[in-house]
């Protein structure tokens, strides 16, 4: 249930908020848990505290410190509630999250893709003419123009969701009768939403893993060779593919420009940076801030111009502390992606959720043979699920 009430409000259906009905249901559903935590706090409140939930309340303290003091910044009806407070919601539903929860989400994300790919083929931005954005296709337009988005409000959101459901794939490593079909999906869906930052990230996440994998398999001499010739053709027919078609490619990423173009996230950038240059200490008074109708279309200047150098400086630490060598090759790529989309610390979002489930989760690791120094007993050794945060 989890994961179908944290993927509707995605949706262009219902509200954002509808993530706190997930929150509610997550209350219910483990009430002995939070009960139990309740009762320990109560019993022994000297007892080890979880330092995350720690950290995001200090947070909350310093921004609603920031928002008081400046009341008089308080303009508008939006700005009296603190959406930081929302934080809560997101870490409890993270840490919370089952892999049924997580089986249930990647499902709904995979049909949404498949939504996509129909939508492409038919020609049409989504099958609801309703809809703001909807439009149908011209032939031999360039991707950028061609880019379906199911049945979320626009190609963006959807391609973000499609990475999100590729990263949980190989986090909560579920089984692989239906690992690779799944991901042959969400490609697909990305390939069609052409959204630029989305094909970077993952991109850079496909290397680091194909990296990974490559150093901790277990070669025999044979294995090796086998590998080595496969990768050495494989990255030959891949660079040749890329001469044939660099101006195609060129082309498509560029809008037919012939350079880099960021769709005016560069002047964007530039506004924020000024107001974060004249409000270095405070920011917007943790109101979330909005120049010209926009947000920063990027996560760090977003969250440093709203709340002040300061308490960014909190949120940064609480990510920090967090990453891991069981979790950094999940985290970096979601860093990247940071840079051109204003992604994470929304408040509650499913990019916020995930985003949290991969820095506060710990993995058990799969021992193939473990070393006689740190011997493992067979009755630990398992798939590599994520451990419930104590």
């Amino acid at each position: 249930m989890i994961g179908l009430l944290t993927y509707l409000p995605t949706t262009a259906y219902l509200p954002q908020f509808m993530f706190l009905l997930a929150f509610v249901y997550l209350l219910i559903r483990d009430r002995d848990f939070w009960l139990a935590k309740l009762t320990e706090f109560k019993n022994n409140p000297r007892h080890p505290l979880d330092l995350n939930f720690m950290v995001l309340c200090v947070i909350i303290l310093l921004s609603l410190t920031n928002r008081i003091y400046h009341w008089s910044s308080v303009k508008e009806m939006s700005d009296i509630f603190p959406y930081f407070l929302l934080i809560i919601p997101s870490y409890m539903l993270a840490i919370r999250l089952r892999l049924s929860d997580v089986k249930w989400l990647v499902a709904l994300i995979s049909v949404e893709s498949v939504s996509v790919i129909l939508q492409w083929v038919v020609g049409v931005s989504t099958f609801d003419s309703s809809l703001e954005g909807f439009t149908t296709f011209k032939e031999g337009s360039l991707a950028y123009f061609q880019r379906p988005f199911g049945f979320s409000t626009g190609s963006s959101i959807v391609a973000s969701k499609f990475f999100l459901a590729y990263l949980l794939i190989d986090f909560f490593q579920l089984k692989r009768g239906w690992n690779y079909p799944l991901k042959t999906i969400l490609i697909l869906g990305i390939a069609f939403t052409f959204n630029r930052t989305v094909i970077l990230s993952m991109g850079v996440y496909m290397l680091l893993s194909s990296v990974q994998s490559f150093f901790a398999f277990r070669y025999t001499l044979e294995k090796a060779w086998f590998a080595f010739w496969v990768g050495l053709l494989g990255g030959i027919s891949s660079l040749t593919l890329l001469l044939v078609k660099a101006p195609v490619l060129i082309a498509q990423f560029t809008r037919n420009t012939g350079n880099v173009e960021l769709t005016g996230r560069e002047h964007i950038w530039k506004d924020f940076i000024v107001f974060i240059y004249t409000h270095l200490a405070y920011g917007n008074y943790s109101i979330k801030l909005w120049l010209d109708g926009y947000h920063a279309h990027n996560s760090y200047l977003e969250l440093i111009a709203t709340n002040g150098v300061f308490i960014s400086l909190v949120y940064f630490i609480f990510i920090y502390r967090n990453i891991k060598r069981s979790n950094w090759i999940y985290v970096f790529p979601i860093l990247i992606f940071g840079l051109t989309q204003y992604a994470f610390f929304w408040g509650v979002s499913l990019f916020d959720i995930v985003f949290m489930a991969i820095l506060t989760r710990q993995l058990r690791k799969v021992e193939i043979s473990p070393s006689p120094v740190d011997e493992v007993p067979k009755e630990t050794i398992t798939k590599g699920l994520p451990l419930e945060t104590k």
